[in-house]
Parts: structure tokens; C-alpha cells; sequence
């Protein structure tokens, strides 16, 4: 039975990659938050991944999670359905304006254990370059604006995609 369900995985896995023609990547981001509107203003050291997948030369969809270390009390949550629209700009350099929407988690200390969490409607807007260093692999730099409610803030990334 493991045989089996290994080989069943083994060929999906390789259908995958053989229609896939290097339209789909995993990564990670890492950078900081600073909040522009909150209490206390902390910057959020920022560890996330992502997923993308583009249909079309200019438009990439792209599903990312990322972590706000604790910073002045505060941590983050976030869970991003981004739209990027791709421009070349010179040989396996892009710039794209991107836009999301998703979800937003704070978790504040506010004394003791006792830990404050608010639950958020996110969105973003910002501009991002990538820069593909070989075929199946790029690094990244996004700056955005991000709104959650009473929370906004302005992430700087940088990140580093596998794509296949």
C-alpha cells in the first residue's frame, strides 16, 4: 500500500512539473513591518513563505503567510492573496505594482498573561522587483502599504523563489 500511494504521488508530482513550464514557485520573504498607525508603534520582524502562479506573461497570483515577531508587546498573522502585475524592464528584470487582500491577526500583551488577539480584513498595495537569477530561481524586493484597521503599516521585503 505505501508503494503504492509513493508511486501515485511520485507520478502527480511529475505531471506537475512537466506542464508547469516554470509558471508556478514556492519562497520566502524576510524584512520588517513598521506600523505607521497603533499603539506604541512597533516594527515587526518579518519571516514568511509564499506560493505563485502565473497564468499570463503579466499577471502572477500569488497566496503568502507570514509571521510578525514580537515586537513592544505585539505580534503578527497575515494570510495574502496578491495580484502582481509583471513588467520587464530589462533581461530577467521585472518591476510590478501588486495588490491583495487577505487576513490579519494581532496578538498584543497587555499585562501579565493575559494576551489581547484581533481578528483583521487586510489589503495592500505597493511595487515590487524581481530579478531571476537562473531559470528556476529569482530573489525579490516588495514595499507596500498595508491596511488593517487601527494597524497600519509599511512592510519592506525581500524574498528568494524556486520556481518550476
Amino acid at each position: 500500500m505505501k508503494k503504492l500511494l509513493l508511486s501515485c504521488a511520485l507520478i502527480a508530482a511529475g505531471s506537475v512539473a512537466a506542464f508547469a513550464d516554470n509558471n508556478m514557485g514556492i519562497g520566502v520573504n524576510i524584512g520588517a513591518a513598521p506600523v505607521i498607525e497603533g499603539s506604541g508603534s512597533p516594527t515587526n520582524f518579518i519571516l514568511g513563505v509564499k506560493y505563485q502562479y502565473q497564468p499570463t506573461n503579466i499577471i502572477r497570483l500569488e497566496a503568502d503567510v507570514d509571521f510578525g515577531l514580537k515586537s513592544k508587546g505585539t505580534s503578527t498573522f497575515n494570510a495574502m492573496a496578491n495580484v502582481h502585475f509583471m513588467i520587464p524592464v530589462a533581461n530577467s528584470f521585472y518591476m510590478y505594482p501588486l495588490a491583495g487582500i487577505g487576513y490579519g491577526r494581532l496578538s498584543h500583551d497587555v499585562g501579565g498573561n493575559v494576551n489581547a488577539t484581533y481578528d483583521k480584513f487586510a489589503f495592500n498595495v505597493g511595487i515590487g522587483a524581481e530579478y531571476e537569477i537562473t531559470r528556476n530561481f529569482g530573489v525579490d524586493f516588495e514595499f507596500k502599504y498595508q491596511y488593517m484597521a487601527d494597524y497600519n503599516r509599511l512592510p519592506i521585503l525581500v524574498g528568494a523563489t524556486y520556481k518550476f
